[in-house]
């Protein structure tokens, strides 16, 4: 009888670890993401890693596609900020904001911005929304001699503006560029500025405390944003205009998904925060 009941308790124990581990999203009855909350706006902030970061024969670069597709059709995001992109590279001989944002679904629209000539194609940065813009433009970023320049993708609504980068590790110059840009064109606007992005800066780091001079941080900063670190460097402001600071309801990092195994997408996990539009 004894030996019954351990064998028992084993297998339960067993069950409920599995249930944790790598069948945790095939268990789920329902989605692990929060639920949008009513009447709220979701920006969401996706590095991709050039959807191929752990791409192999049985995870094509197909299958990377349909996976992060899925996961923002699972998230309900009405805008999402992309980094590492490429565009008809040697490396991915695809437009990738193209072919991703059909696999979203046809309502969505994009700005692609290429901050580098790159194998052959482009690297760069883009932004998506579910509706039609008014207008797109680039900001190009040029850097120090050595690293990469970077650039900001904007799409602009009636009633918003949403804007995408993906930044240098310790480059405060890159910081002061989009601060004096988006001030020149945004102060003294009502609508609000939303920005999005990589910025390979920890919080309360120069890079991001030169940010909080111009913007108001509206994501988490206690959910980690990156697969090799505890740390996130990952996020979404809100230039300070003459827009009201928009009321946050929700902000976390997706760290699982019924979509699939989101540590498969991508080397940095997405970010949201769900706002209400002033």
């Amino acid at each position: 009888m004894k030996r019954v009941i351990s064998i028992s308790i084993m297998i339960t124990i067993s069950a409920l670890l599995c249930g944790w581990g790598g069948n945790y999203v095939m268990a789920q009855t329902k989605s692990p993401i929060a639920p949008k909350a009513e009447g709220s706006f979701r920006i969401m902030s996706y590095n991709v890693g050039v959807i191929k970061k752990f791409v192999n024969e049985e995870f094509t670069s197909d299958d990377n596609v349909k996976l992060i597709a899925e996961i923002i059709r699972e998230a309900e995001a009405d805008v999402v900020c992309f980094q590492e992109l490429d565009s008809c590279t040697s490396r991915n001989q695809y437009f990738q904001l193209d072919v991703l944002s059909k696999q979203m679904g046809k309502e969505w629209r994009y700005n692609y911005a290429p901050a580098i000539p790159n194998r052959g194609g482009t690297y760069g940065s883009g932004v998506a929304s579910r509706n039609e813009p008014i207008k797109c433009f680039d900001i190009l970023i040029p850097t120090r001699e050595g690293s990469e320049d970077r650039v900001v993708a904007v799409m602009e609504y009636e009633d918003y503006v949403i804007a995408s980068t993906h930044l240098n590790y310790n480059q405060n110059d890159q910081v002061e560029l989009i601060n004096k840009t988006i001030t020149e064109l945004y102060a003294d606007s009502d609508k609000p500025v939303f920005l999005g992005g990589d910025m390979n800066a920890q919080p309360g780091s120069e890079m991001m405390l030169e940010f909080e001079k111009h913007w108001t941080l509206l994501s988490t900063v206690s959910e980690r944003s990156v697969q090799d670190r505890m740390v996130c460097i990952d996020f979404v402001l809100q230039f300070r205009n003459k827009a009201p600071v928009a009321e946050v309801v929700n902000a976390h990092s997706i760290l699982y998904s019924n979509a699939g195994d989101m540590w498969k997408a991508s080397d940095h996990f997405p970010i949201y925060v769900d706002v209400k539009l002033p």
